[in-house]
């Protein structure tokens, strides 16, 4: 009864509210307004990226029907609809010396008594409640472990709740080729008529291979975001459980999610978690449960079935083989790191919020992160902002990149280190000697910045740049031992001993000489070996311990030879660097020339 009397009631109240409010306009139309000239469309990331950078001068924002409406400095107009979420845009319109005023579409009308009002909607309340309560309770699940003892599994893992992700292409750089491979599923999930007339079918799932931070799962949501389906996504962590059944269980339910949404996405993001090799002696029944679910699933797909599977992971390898057969994960889409092209793409798209000073080069950036993902690269961006505000600055500036950059790769700096005496001198010459063992290798990639500043474990860094390559051969691998050996060089050539700093130098040419002797099949000693190690006999193993140290001393000799012949350069950049603690590539070319 109270259910309906409040609906009843509400329903009175809102009509009473249209009739005064049609009656106080005496039942005649609006008066016409003179229409101003019709503004031109805008994307929502054209909308942020003008914001950013100063470009507006007044905006009025309809905060119903979340379209702002602007007026740029040059005095034309546009509009762009901006997504629910992004509740922060007024502010940060305001923040950027936006004139900013908000309306609404919301159609005005008679004031309702609050009392009334309220007396209705707890009336509604109540009947809601009463009627929740007269419905049976849906039974907790209980399963049977392996121990037999029964277990109440009320706290289930939610899985995301179904949403449109406002995620698209353009908003993912770096990886041109994955996206024109999930283009034909965007056109497939759209159209799907146009395969089953000639009775094709999509592949029910892909696989995206690759580093972390990579994109991949931003490329997931922006399919289901181009293709305009919803998105369902879970961590192949959370099927994992310790009670027998459970993690089917929830495989069952995402499915039975997606199918009643289709056409719909399903992405499963470190799907080697489940997805291991079975008969591996782990004794993980439950896992194997999981997988097996996760395997008819997919099976029970139709060729009318709108449901793309997308599955993630870093460790394609350890996959079980019946994941990648035909019909389930058949297609495998690498996403790997990016090249130059792709890295100053992505910069640009994680700039288009940030105010960026007109001196900032994003080209010397993309060329001196070779090694960076998506996410680092975003991270660089994110840390040249903090570095701004910190030095309260309206812009980013081209040294606020620059530290974004050493905070990525090694950490703040660290004022508090403990460094005794003469040891900073060790760690100068220790970085010149990586600096000048580069400069005379000719494939080598030349110093960029050195720096004697301790950050994180490091007590100094080169950096160096990147050249993106493909293919390695012999002489690359070799400079490469050379350079990371040239710090340790110059130690044993100036103080007559090493010390500890070249942990991780050694650590990195003993790692490319075993790669260039078991891997790439460089030793004329070894042969033509491309196998797993842990398969040989023991005098295999000597064998091939024998070849890395014999790599390795050599390359030693080499970078000792190499600083000796450049004594005085390398006096003189150590002691440049001892004077300025930090030099940038144009004051290492300077050292170097004066001295030569």
């Amino acid at each position: 009864m109270p259910f309906r009397i409040g609906i009843v009631l509400v329903a009175a109240l809102l009509a009473l509210n249209g009739a005064v409010a049609r009656a106080a306009g005496g039942g005649a139309p609006p008066p016409r307004v003179a229409t101003p000239a019709k503004a031109a469309p805008l994307s929502y990331a054209d909308l942020v990226r003008a914001v950013g950078r100063h470009r507006i001068a007044s905006a009025t924002i309809d905060d119903s029907a979340h379209v702002a409406a602007v007026t740029f400095l040059d005095g034309t107009r546009g509009k762009a609809r901006y997504p629910a979420s992004d509740t922060t845009l007024p502010l940060r319109m305001v923040s950027a010396g936006v004139d900013v005023s908000v309306a609404s579409s919301s159609p005005g009308g008679f004031p309702i008594p609050p009392f009334l009002l309220l007396f209705g909607v707890v009336l509604l309340a109540a009947g809601v409640a009463l009627r929740a309560g007269r419905r049976p309770r849906r039974p907790n699940l209980v399963v049977k472990p392996a121990d037999g003892r029964l277990a109440d599994l009320r706290g289930d893992v939610q899985l995301s709740e179904t949403t449109t992700p406002e995620t698209r292409f353009r908003d993912v750089a770096g990886c041109d080729e994955a996206v024109e491979e999930l283009a034909e599923i965007v056109e497939f999930l759209r159209t799907p008529e146009k395969f089953q007339r000639l009775d094709a079918r999509m592949p029910a799932g892909l696989l995206l291979t690759g580093p972390p931070g990579t994109g991949k799962t931003m490329l997931a949501r922006a399919l289901a975001g181009e293709a305009g389906v919803e998105f369902f996504s879970a961590s192949g962590s959370e099927f994992v459980e310790k009670y027998v059944g459970v993690g089917a269980s929830r495989v069952r339910e995402l499915f039975k999610r997606a199918h009643a949404h289709a056409p719909a996405v399903v992405f499963i993001d470190e799907i080697d978690a489940i997805g291991g090799a079975r008969g591996t002696g782990d004794g993980n029944s439950e896992r194997e449960q999981t997988l097996n679910e996760l395997l008819v699933q997919m099976d029970g797909f139709s060729a009318t079935d709108a449901i793309v599977v997308i599955a993630a992971t870093n460790r394609s390898e350890v996959l079980d083989p019946a994941l990648l057969r035909p019909g389930r994960f058949s297609r495998r889409v690498a996403v790997g790191l990016p090249s130059e092209e792709g890295r100053r793409a992505i910069l640009a798209v994680h700039s288009w919020s940030k105010p960026l000073s007109p001196e900032v080069d994003l080209d010397a950036i993309a060329a001196m992160t070779g090694s960076f993902s998506g996410a680092q690269l975003a991270e660089l961006l994110n840390e040249a902002a903090i570095m701004a505000a910190r030095g309260d600055r309206d812009s980013i500036v081209q040294d606020d990149l620059r530290e974004g950059l050493r905070r990525v790769i090694a950490g703040p700096k660290r004022k508090s280190a403990p460094i005794a005496d003469g040891e900073l001198e060790k760690i100068a010459y220790h970085e010149a000697g990586h600096v000048i063992c580069a400069e005379l290798c000719e494939h080598h990639e030349n110093a960029q910045h050195v720096t004697i500043d301790p950050r994180g474990d490091a007590m100094g860094f080169a950096l160096f740049g990147r050249q993106d390559r493909a293919l390695h051969d012999e002489t690359h691998l070799r400079e490469a031992m050379i350079a990371a050996l040239g710090g340790r060089a110059a130690e044993q050539l100036v103080f007559g001993r090493v010390s500890s700093g070249a942990k991780n130098d050694l650590e990195q040419v003993n790692a490319i000489a075993r790669a260039a002797v078991t891997e790439y099949g460089m030793s004329d000693r070894i042969g033509q070996f491309g196998g797993d190690e842990r398969r040989l006999s023991n005098e295999s193993k000597a064998l091939i311990d024998g070849e890395v140290e014999r790599m390795v001393a050599g390359a030693y000799a080499d970078a000792l030879e190499l600083l000796a012949s450049r004594r005085p350069q390398l006096d003189a950049l150590a002691e440049k660097l001892l004077q300025a603690r930090e030099l940038e590539r144009v004051d290492i070319v300077t050292a170097l020339a004066e001295a030569a």
